[in-house]
C-alpha cells in the first residue's frame, strides 16, 4: 500500500472517530420522570411546578403549558378560553401545520397537543429541542385561534 493511500485511510479514520465521538458520548434515555423533566426545563431557563398528578406545569412566553409525563412518552398540552375559535379554525390549523394536533375540547375551548416518544432512546438535547418546538407551536396556535 502506498504512503498516500495509507495517509488517506488514517485521515478518514480520524475524521470518523472525531465525528462519532460526541454522538456516542451523549447519554440517552428511554424514560423520564417529572423531576428529570423539570431539570431539563431549568437548563432551558424555564421554571415550572409538579402538580399532585405528577404533571409538569410551565409558563413559557406568557402561556401556561402542561406536560403530561408517562414513562416513555411526553405530551405537551395548551388550551385557551374565551376565543371565538370554531371547528373551521381548528381544521385550518390541522390542515396547514405539521406539528401540534388541535381540537375543540368538551367546554368548547381550542387546545393543541404535541407528543414526544422516548422509546429507543433520546438525548437530553433532543428533549430540549422539543421544548423549543412546543413553545413555538403554542405561540403560533395562540395567534391562529385569536384572529
Amino acid at each position: 500500500m502506498s504512503v498516500s493511500r495509507t495517509f488517506r485511510w488514517v485521515a478518514l479514520a480520524a475524521v470518523a472517530f472525531v465525528l462519532a465521538g460526541p454522538v456516542s458520548a451523549q447519554r440517552t434515555r428511554e424514560q423520564i420522570t417529572a423531576e428529570q423533566l423539570m431539570g431539563l426545563l431549568r437548563d432551558k431557563g424555564l421554571e415550572g411546578t409538579v402538580n399532585e398528578r405528577g404533571n409538569v406545569i410551565v409558563t413559557a412566553t406568557n402561556n401556561k403549558i402542561v406536560f403530561f409525563v408517562s414513562g416513555q412518552t411526553l405530551q405537551a398540552y395548551f388550551g385557551l378560553r374565551g376565543t371565538s375559535a370554531n371547528v373551521n379554525v381548528i381544521n385550518e390549523w390541522n390542515k396547514t401545520k405539521r406539528f401540534g394536533r388541535a381540537y375543540i375540547d368538551a367546554d368548547g375551548d381550542p387546545c393543541v397537543e404535541l407528543d414526544y416518544d422516548l422509546e429507543g432512546g433520546v438525548t437530553d438535547e433532543s428533549v430540549k429541542v422539543w421544548f423549543d418546538t412546543v413553545t413555538a407551536v403554542v405561540r403560533a396556535f395562540r395567534t391562529h385561534v385569536s384572529k
